[in-house]
């Protein structure tokens, strides 16, 4: 993939988290029912941002979460 799709991936996949924050800031203080629109926003961000990092970044990644689990649970 094109190194400048894989940044405009990355970067509207950030703006869909930064999104996503402000609504559960808004559904927090209002009240208002908008847990399926979250859902949707956040799952949908989260697949751009892994479409625009690479496989080294990603092994990363997947290694320090893997650390994080093992030390919580030990």
């Amino acid at each position: 993939m094109n190194n400048d799709i894989k940044g405009m991936c990355l970067f509207l996949g950030l703006i869909g988290l930064g999104y996503v924050a402000l609504l559960i800031l808004m559904m927090l203080l209002t009240g208002a029912k908008i847990i399926k629109s979250i859902m949707f926003i956040s799952i949908f961000s989260t697949f751009l941002i892994s479409l625009g990092l690479t496989p080294q970044v990603k092994k990363r990644l997947s290694n320090y979460l893997k650390t994080l689990t093992i030390k919580q649970f030990t």
